[in-house]
């Protein structure tokens, strides 16, 4: 059993293999190929990029906040080419056109596109919360998640390995209250992820989505020290209140959702198209 100390120094136990030091073999799954990343911040997006770069790939980042891809782009930079940085609200397809353009110019085509964007919802019941936050949620999720992909096809159907990979999630099917816009707008992604793969199929368009659970990291530390909080015990009781869930007793950090991204972008899933993978250490089964 290990145990991590939290930046608010609370003490969780941790029964997880240090996910810093996985391996993903001597590089080179992704050498050369074009990929694009939405949603960069300091989790999923930053960890995907970093696994992408170091097995070959050439790198374009997506996110709305330009100083966050700029650091990114330049911790990337010292151990492979400077990622390509775009600026990019994908609620607005006008924006999503421009942001593939410039990826257009300055990689000269597109090979992989990770849609990681999200918006986690108003974490309001659906009979009394405000639809307009609803709304918004399936803009990012949904709307969102269709605009960069919609903007990408052209570029994907000129390219010989092309990918899409939907970051999605176990609250697909795992539905607890209060979480109804954000369940149904990644429902409503997993659907669609399905007809895409129907319909790019003819063009060699691989469409999959992963499905993580929970996620260790920053966001997820601070709503178990608030849970725990409400329900008068320790983060780390609430932590392994939470890791019991699941059948490997532990929460994977985001690190160690990478592995599953990177086989839908890669050679290792040439004949899967269509596929939920559920990433969530065995917290729930996805249906056969």
């Amino acid at each position: 059993m290990l145990y991590l100390e939290t930046c608010q120094g609370n003490v969780i136990a941790m029964n997880s293999r240090e996910s810093e030091s996985l391996n993903f073999g001597p590089g080179g799954l992704l050498e050369g190929r074009r990929a694009l990343i939405s949603g960069i911040g300091p989790g999923m997006g930053r960890d995907i990029a970093i696994a992408f770069a170091r097995q070959g790939a050439l790198l374009a980042i997506g996110g709305r906040t330009a100083t966050k891809l700029n650091s990114l782009a330049g911790e990337i930079g010292e151990f492979a080419q400077r990622p390509v940085e775009v600026v990019v609200d994908i609620s607005r397809p006008q924006s999503c056109i421009q942001g593939i353009e410039k990826v257009e110019r300055e990689l000269g085509g597109l090979d992989i596109v990770v849609n990681n964007a999200f918006d986690p919802g108003n974490f309001a019941l659906i009979e009394d919360g405000d639809l307009e936050e609803v709304r918004r949620t399936f803009d990012v999720n949904f709307f969102g998640t269709l605009n960069m992909t919609r903007a990408c096809i052209p570029l994907l159907k000129a390219s010989s390995c092309a990918r899409v990979v939907m970051i999605n999630t176990m609250s697909t099917t795992r539905i607890e209250p209060r979480f109804g816009a954000y369940s149904a707008s990644k429902a409503a992604l997993a659907s669609v992820t399905k007809t895409l793969a129907r319909e790019l199929g003819g063009y060699g368009i691989r469409v999959n989505g992963v499905h993580p659970g929970f996620i260790w990291g920053e966001a997820n530390e601070m709503y178990f020290e608030h849970l725990a909080k409400k329900s008068g015990i320790s983060a780390q009781e609430q932590y392994l209140k939470v890791a019991s869930e699941n059948c490997l007793g532990y929460i994977p950090h985001s690190r160690e959702i990478v592995g599953a991204v990177l086989f839908f972008a890669s050679d290792l899933s040439v004949a899967v198209t269509g596929q939920a993978l559920g990433v969530n250490a065995g917290q729930v089964f996805q249906a056969p």
